[in-house]
């Protein structure tokens, strides 16, 4: 055994989660090579929240791994959604990669921005338990008066406004005018309303572009882009395959050797997940440790105190 690869085997049985993570990485590895055998296509997985800075990690592995794929490739999706405009950048580029045959495959989550990148192809695959998700922005913003953060749709606005319109009408004038104290900058609300307008064309272009050209959409990408962004009373709704093909999408079940594949390959992915997760918590409790018993103490003192409230409320 070589100097460096001894190293890197003592370095392995003191960290076993590493070890761990990287055996799960190797059979991963080997089940996305099964799938481009049984497909006949190159794979890429997309595992993670959708950022600017996975845009750039995406085009580095692309660019790096990906370059010579004669225009074919399969996209799987595992992901919880993120920003709209990054979630954009990266379905343009998946149709770059795959400008002859684009496909996108759902083993469990799609939700949010990865709905959209999922529409950039010509068709989506969906396990039986796939979910996509509306495409209503979510806005995060800090309530001043409670100091602290809180999510909402741009949905939300009109249904508080027409709130606040019954209250007057009522002649619940002081709860009316309370209410209005506590709504942001009218320009604040208007840019809120806006970003629907920016979920809509996105979706829209990219339907154009590959999905509505196979002649197997269910309505039009105007429809499709009004229902996913304005239809839907819930952000985390579960628009499952039946409920996809019901908007328009050209979306098809995950069968046979296929489907046990990506499901196998899910399994990993979530394990490789929660190996991360035991790491990332081990990292944390370490630096834990070698704090000042004096800031532990305050900490302490402040945790306590947010659970205390926590159960006022």
């Amino acid at each position: 055994m070589d100097k460096k690869k001894e190293e890197r085997t003592k370095k392995d049985v003191h960290n076993p989660i590493d070890a761990q993570i990287k055996h799960i990485n190797k059979k991963i590895d080997e089940m996305v090579k099964t799938i481009e055998k049984e497909r006949n296509r190159h794979c890429f997985i997309l595992d993670s929240p959708i950022t600017s800075s996975v845009v750039d990690e995406v085009y580095k592995d692309l660019r790096g791994q990906y370059g010579d794929i004669n225009g074919e490739i399969d996209v799987i999706v595992n992901s919880p959604g993120g920003d709209i405009d990054a979630a954009y950048n990266l379905a343009c580029l998946f149709q770059r990669y795959g400008n002859k045959k684009l496909t996108f495959i759902v083993p469990r989550w799609a939700k949010s921005a990865a709905t959209l990148i999922v529409c950039a192809g010509e068709e989506i695959l969906m396990s039986p338990i796939a979910e996509l998700g509306p495409l209503d922005p979510q806005i995060t913003q800090i309530n001043p008066i409670e100091e602290r953060f809180e999510q909402f749709s741009p949905l939300h606005i009109q249904t508080t406004l027409e709130m606040i319109r019954n209250e007057f009408k009522n002649g619940n004038k002081d709860l009316a005018e309370g209410l209005l104290k506590r709504l942001q900058f009218p320009l604040t609300l208007g840019s809120f309303v806006k970003s629907h307008e920016i979920a809509e064309q996105y979706l829209v272009r990219l339907l154009k572009e590959r999905m509505e050209k196979t002649k197997r959409l269910g309505a039009t990408p105007e429809e499709i882009a009004k229902k996913l962004t304005k239809e839907f009373a819930n952000h985390g709704f579960c628009i499952n395959i039946i409920e996809a093909k019901k908007i328009g999408l050209n979306v098809q079940e995950l069968e046979g050797k296929l489907l046990n594949f990506v499901c196998d390959l899910h399994e990993l992915i979530k394990q490789k997940g929660e190996l991360y997760r035991k790491k990332n918590e081990a990292y944390v409790m370490k630096t834990i440790e070698k704090l000042p018993t004096e800031i532990l103490d305050k900490k302490k003192s402040k945790i306590k105190e947010h659970q205390q409230e926590d159960l006022r409320k």
